[in-house]
């Protein structure tokens, strides 16, 4: 498969990386010839310097192109080397990532992909990582927490150092087995386990679990399943996202934003119906009292700066705030962000990079999540024989369970795959080449 990302950012550098990973014939397109030199050096691709807005370019190029992915942060060069794409290079499939809210409104995206008969897929990695916030802000003590793309099933990380102190071993075990729960592994000490026995030590625990059991994990973890006051600190896309998610949500919510700039928080208090808005800078502790961050279930820290983020999360857990969660980029700051007290770390790169390959997933891949401090990838994988039988024989690769018929069969329970049915996988971060040379070739 060949892929052309326009973009040399953080997300196109992500996605072009990922992609290479998986055998995809990467070109990199942008008009920075030294990032485009410097991301050539790190990476496996063919990195093009030229001018996208250029329609010569493309009606010049030889290769043929599966798949054109805009990632630039130009909404409109986006949209319109798509145009470019589809019209010079017969792409079969284009992919557009847009920041301006009001063309990503669920009446406008649909509007804009159906008079556009280029455009088929639009991303959005502001609505992205807000959806995922939201869907975390009712899980509390989960750091972690994932949709499948298989109906239904959501992977989760929990912290589990309290889980003993109410249960025995035998309550877990059999708590697991009624509730369809899969296990798949565990860290204690920055080690990470793979022995359902031993997970009395553990500080992290990961789960395949069905969405309607939710609420039961929570409870039996010990947590409650609700938070009555969240402080959002930044108000752009990000923030304002979120908040409308919440206002819409059955649960009443006392929510706050603290944003920097006059001008955007008058523009929030005229959007927003049931959401304080306070102007301040957030660093300026003066104002922690008018915004009751000692009294907080939840603090959201959602600026584009990570250093931001990160030291706001540890001063809201220090003054007294009961959960904080971090929207962090760089991966050197999210591998230790929970030794700091940060209970949930949000990657808006890898989050964004993980939908656009779900998008363009042909065969058998579904989907991917890094787990167990990132040194772990889980896979969704459509159900193959010769793919099977393949898998049976590697040593890197473990078969953690099967998706069918609505239900987790365990790989070491009598069930034998068959059509339709969904794999999960896990494989070692640095054998992830084995799995996806098997997955390509099916």
């Amino acid at each position: 498969m060949n892929i052309l990302i326009l973009g040399s950012g953080i997300v196109g550098a992500n996605l072009a990386n990922k992609l290479s990973e998986q055998g995809k014939s990467v070109f990199l397109l942008d008009d920075d010839a030294s990032e485009l030199k410097r991301l050539s050096e790190r990476y496996d691709i063919k990195t093009i310097f030229e001018d996208p807005l250029n329609p010569t370019f493309y009606s010049n190029f030889k290769t043929k192109i599966d798949y054109f992915i805009a990632v630039t942060k130009s909404d409109e060069k986006n949209i319109i080397t798509c145009k470019f794409a589809k019209e010079f290079l017969k792409v079969d499939k284009t992919i557009a990532r847009i920041r301006n809210q009001n063309l990503i409104s669920d009446e406008n995206k649909s509007l804009l992909i159906d008079s556009n008969s280029f455009l088929d897929h639009i991303i959005s990695p502001e609505w992205e990582v807000a959806n995922n916030i939201f869907e975390k802000i009712h899980m509390p003590g989960a750091f972690f927490s994932e949709s499948l793309i298989s109906k239904n099933y959501l992977l989760i990380g929990m912290q589990s150092s309290d889980l003993f102190k109410h249960q025995s071993f035998e309550e877990i075990k059999n708590f697991f087995s009624l509730n369809n729960l899969c296990y798949i592994g565990h860290t204690f000490e920055d080690e990470s386990f793979f022995d359902f026995k031993s997970i009395s030590k553990s500080d992290q625990l990961y789960l395949l679990i069905k969405k309607e059991y939710l609420k039961k994990l929570i409870k039996f973890f010990g947590y409650k399943d609700y938070v009555l006051d969240i402080l959002i600190i930044g108000g752009g896309n990000i923030g304002q996202n979120l908040s409308k998610l919440i206002e819409q949500d059955e649960q009443q919510i006392n929510l706050k934003i603290l944003e920097y700039d006059k001008e955007r928080c008058d523009f929030l208090a005229s959007s927003l119906k049931n959401t304080s808005i306070f102007h301040g800078d957030a660093l300026d502790q003066s104002l922690y009292d008018e915004v009751k961050l000692n009294t907080s279930d939840l603090v959201i820290t959602v600026t584009d700066n990570d250093q931001i983020n990160t030291i706001l999360s540890i001063i809201s857990k220090k003054r007294g705030s009961k959960s904080v969660f971090a929207v962090v980029n760089n991966e050197s700051f999210s591998s230790f962000a929970n030794d700091l007290g940060i209970d949930v770390i949000i990657n808006p790169r890898e989050l964004t990079t993980s939908r656009i390959i779900e998008k363009i997933s042909e065969g058998s891949l579904l989907s991917y999540h890094s787990i167990l401090r990132d040194n772990f990838l889980l896979y969704e994988v459509k159900y193959r024989n010769e793919l099977f039988e393949n898998i049976k024989k590697s040593n890197e690769i473990k078969h953690i369970c099967t998706i069918s018929k609505e239900n987790i069969q365990l790989s070491n329970d009598d069930h034998i795959p068959v059509n339709n049915d969904v794999l999960i996988l896990l494989v070692e971060a640095k054998n992830s080449h084995i799995l996806e040379k098997y997955i390509n070739d099916y």
